[in-house]
């Protein structure tokens, strides 16, 4: 039996927790060691955050390309910074 709206809730609430969670590490992270990368990481988690926070609350119907302008925002600071940290190891 599937209930999507349900299902569609704990999932964005499953999200949303872990998105929190990477923010702490990585800001906890940033704290110790003075490193941008757990920094980044953290500020892109929390992006993702603020967007599953947009569709919880109900406003993603409102504010959809502003919720997908986010979360594209957010997966491209994730190249960046992936590409970044490849370029740092001289594997390409």
């Amino acid at each position: 039996m599937y209930c999507g709206e349900v299902n569609g809730d704990l999932v964005t609430v499953v999200n949303l927790t872990l998105c929190l969670v990477i923010v702490f590490i990585g800001l906890l992270g940033y704290r110790r060691s003075r490193h941008s990368f757990p920094l980044m990481m953290a500020l892109i988690f929390g992006l993702f955050a603020l967007s599953h926070v947009l569709v919880l609350i109900g406003l993603s119907d409102d504010l959809g390309p502003t919720v997908f302008a986010i979360r594209v925002l957010a997966y491209g600071l994730v190249i960046y910074l992936l590409y970044r940290y490849v370029r740092v190891l001289d594997i390409f």
